[in-house]
């Protein structure tokens, strides 16, 4: 009962000291989110409670895929998958695989060219598709006229970490995104059936550890150290690994040591995160208070920055909170000032 009447008399006071500053201020949700472990015997981790788990279309471990989402807004998700393959080096290689083999997956799958982290998503939108339609699903979420807008650096496994924007189902989004796109050889063949034509190279790339990590424009800064934290605190059981190392031996030595790998790479990912340019954060967040009808200031007793309600600066009357500079834009929300 003491307890109870404590946290009522605490409840008043920060009422009363909301009233005193002359504004109502709402907590920012993501400020406050619990966690809940996943674990379908094959692998495990820590996600927002109340999120969703898809599991990816066929039955090869070694291309063993899951994608973790609200269901109430699917552009909060962590996407994880260990490996693709089915892309060719350059558009003339897919062509003429179109040619000889028109029904192979080979001959529709966009090709990733150059080689690289950025290349891979930039075609994206049309491999996911292609592969929803192949296997009549919704699984790989489809990232509409995505844009890298900065590379961060590279991943401890291969690939670069990049910074992307992508048309969501909620409007604008953003991520974190990485990706080993990995040359496995060469395999030459004439473009077609003229023993005179010039060769291509026609042997298929492989692209290992996918990581995306999404949300909303506007909550996307807020949220990286929760998607963060699925990749952190994912692992694989030991009878996911005895089936994975039958089939790709090459990968093993990586994925026993998953927990320590995936920490580390999730180490990698945020310290590159920490370590961005600011300008793109001044651009998508003032985009996105505009978007949605907002006004940013801070506290200047405690350095708390909060979204208000538009026109809330022509009312206010105090001088505790004051419109932002733009070197603030690469802070969290602390909540939201309400009429």
């Amino acid at each position: 009962m003491k307890k109870l009447i404590s946290l009522v008399l605490c409840a008043a006071m920060l009422a009363a000291l909301v009233a005193c500053s002359g504004v109502r201020i709402r907590p920012n949700p993501a400020a406050k989110i619990s966690f809940e472990t996943f674990d379908n015997g094959m692998v495990s981790f820590q996600m927002p409670k109340g999120w969703k788990v898809d599991v990816g279309p066929g039955e090869s471990v070694t291309n063993y895929a899951f994608k973790a989402y609200d269901p109430q807004n699917r552009d909060y998700m962590f996407f994880f998958c260990l490996k693709l393959e089915g892309f060719m080096k350059t558009e003339k290689a897919r062509a003429t695989w179109e040619y000889y083999y028109p029904d192979q997956t080979y001959a529709h799958l966009a090709a990733v060219d150059p080689q690289t982290t950025e290349a891979f998503y930039g075609v994206w939108a049309h491999n996911g598709s292609y592969a929803n339609q192949v296997y009549k699903t919704d699984f790989f979420p489809v990232l509409d006229d995505l844009t890298v807008v900065d590379t961060l650096g590279q991943n401890l496994l291969g690939g670069d970490i990049v910074r992307a924007s992508f048309k969501g189902s909620s409007g604008n989004a953003q991520g974190l995104f990485t990706a080993a796109v990995t040359d496995v050889g060469s395999y030459y063949v004439t473009e077609n059936w003229n023993p005179l034509s010039n060769k291509v190279d026609v042997a298929p790339l492989n692209v290992y550890h996918v990581v995306m990590m999404t949300a909303p424009d506007d909550a996307f800064n807020d949220w990286a150290p929760h998607l963060d934290r699925c990749l952190s605190t994912l692992q694989f059981s030991e009878a996911f690994l005895e089936a994975f190392h039958s089939q790709e031996a090459a990968m093993a030595n990586v994925v026993k040591a998953n927990a320590a790998v995936y920490d580390g790479m999730s180490d990698m990912i945020m310290d590159s995160w920490e370590k961005r340019s600011a300008s793109y954060d001044v651009i998508s967040q003032k985009r996105s208070d505009a978007t949605l009808g907002y006004e940013r200031v801070y506290d200047v007793e405690t350095g708390d920055v909060y979204r208000a309600y538009n026109g809330f600066t022509d009312e206010y009357q105090g001088d505790r909170y004051l419109p932002v500079t733009d070197d603030m834009y690469t802070k969290g929300i602390e909540g939201y000032i309400e009429h």
